[in-house]
């Protein structure tokens, strides 16, 4: 039954991103034909800015706040939960809108159009401040795809209402903002409904913040810097080299965004099986998982490296043919970033290993920083992409050494069996210097 429900629920939430492609379908030609490749490239620096700023202002929350909701039943506690977060996301949000303030003047291609930055940093700190993580602890996987989509639907109304040219780039951050304010009154709406005001407050934050340090290490390593790639490259190349990544990065994110809504369910349910002494079921719950995400990477690798050449430019037009390079580069990211997905979010996340994905977070995400420092001035945007290939490569080797160092490996479907085969072929080898008799 419970097997049945789940695969009920993800089935509901990946309508809800079926939305997501409709949405893109037509915004993404709408962008590209209508802005060109320089003031595209713009409004993608911004969306990358927005990116870094969500999670500035996250701090590693959303998870740490999901698996403690998960744990507790009674409507006092989850809103002491949901109050101390929210309390938390305010005050980070200051820090936040100073550093895309920053950020925005320096630079180049952003301080030319500075509102846009601005409008991008107000919709990193709204992003934040969603309560996605708060119905999907307590099992209300329906509700925020809802408010997505209805979110979806007003930008989309908006854009097209009000975008007619390069100049009005500005107000595709201004729909998206309209569109994240309104769909945050509505789940504060329902959320208050439910539990009642949240009671902010500044007792409890410090502790949160230590709590959700590890997690804040693993995805300002893994995610920050490569949610901020757009950004970064507009301080080390050119605005159509930041046309032609942005525009193949944008697919590339629709594809690793399709890992998240499974995660919404697995990672509840994984946890509140271990809590409950199920550890049998949590390890079935994660090889599902595990079958899931490894099948649908090596699945996107081979779709964009085949169809790249054909559909980029015909989605956004001739002048985008580079871009369809530079997706064929990020191809090569999906399995690697597939199975980095499963580890970090099925397998440690609900056991609690946070202090080393802390450390493989970081240690990867300075692989990718020093690879985009060296290769971006060089090669461009083809630079940037195979410095995000060079940071999940490292990542998953480095996840792999300590599953198989913490006897996790099992939860790999395949690789306990291959591991044990790497093995036994290395213990059949003689040692150096043994005799042959021996």
């Amino acid at each position: 039954m419970d097997r049945r429900k789940n695969a009920s629920v993800i089935a509901f939430v990946y309508g809800g991103y079926l939305m997501r492609y409709v949405y893109l379908i037509i915004v993404v030609p709408f962008y590209g034909r209508i802005l060109g490749v320089a003031e595209y490239g713009r409004v993608l620096a911004s969306m990358s800015l927005m990116n870094v700023i969500w999670m500035l202002v996250g701090y590693g929350f959303t998870y740490v706040g999901m698996r403690e909701v998960s744990k507790v039943q009674s409507k006092r506690e989850t809103n002491e939960i949901y109050s101390l977060h929210v309390s938390a996301r305010l005050l980070l949000g200051v820090f936040g809108g100073c550093i895309g303030f920053v950020a925005t003047l320096c630079s180049p291609v952003l301080a030319a159009r500075p509102l846009m930055g601005f409008l991008a940093t107000a919709l990193g700190v709204v992003s934040a401040l969603n309560l996605g993580w708060l119905f999907q602890g307590r099992q209300r996987f329906r509700t925020p795809i809802m408010i997505e989509v209805f979110g979806f639907a007003l930008s989309l109304v908006l854009v097209l209402s009000l975008v007619r040219g390069p100049a009005d780039s500005v107000w595709v951050l201004a729909s998206l903002l309209v569109a994240g304010i309104l769909s945050l009154m509505i789940s504060y709406g329902l959320t208050t409904a439910q539990l009642g005001f949240p009671r902010l407050r500044l007792t409890g934050i410090v502790p949160l913040i230590r709590n959700s340090t590890m997690l804040f290490c693993y995805s300002s390593g893994s995610v920050v810097l490569t949610a901020s790639s757009t950004y970064l490259l507009t301080l080390l190349s050119t605005p159509a080299q930041v046309g032609y990544f942005g525009a193949a990065e944008r697919f590339a994110t629709i594809g690793l965004a399709l890992m998240g809504p499974a995660s919404q369910v697995f990672i509840p349910t994984i946890t509140r099986q271990l809590s409950e002494g199920d550890k049998d079921g949590a390890h079935i719950t994660t090889r599902r998982g595990a079958s899931l995400l490894m099948g649908y990477g090596l699945l996107v690798f081979c779709g964009a490296m085949t169809l790249s050449p054909y559909v980029l430019p015909w989605i956004l037009g001739a002048a985008f043919e580079p871009s369809a390079r530079v997706l064929q580069v990020f191809a090569w990211m999906f399995p690697f970033a597939a199975f980095n997905e499963f580890v970090a979010f099925y397998v440690f996340v609900p056991r609690r290993k946070d202090r080393l994905l802390a450390i493989v977070g970081v240690i990867s995400g300075l692989v990718n920083l020093c690879a985009a420092l060296y290769l971006a001035p060089r090669y461009g945007a083809m630079g940037m992409a195979f410095a995000r290939v060079m940071g999940e490569l490292t990542l998953s080797v480095m996840l792999m050494g300590v599953m198989i160092r913490l006897e996790l490996v099992n939860l790999v479907p395949g690789a306990q069996r291959a591991v044990g085969m790497v093995r036994f072929a290395w213990g059949a080898r003689p040692q150096p210097g043994a005799s042959k008799d021996k």
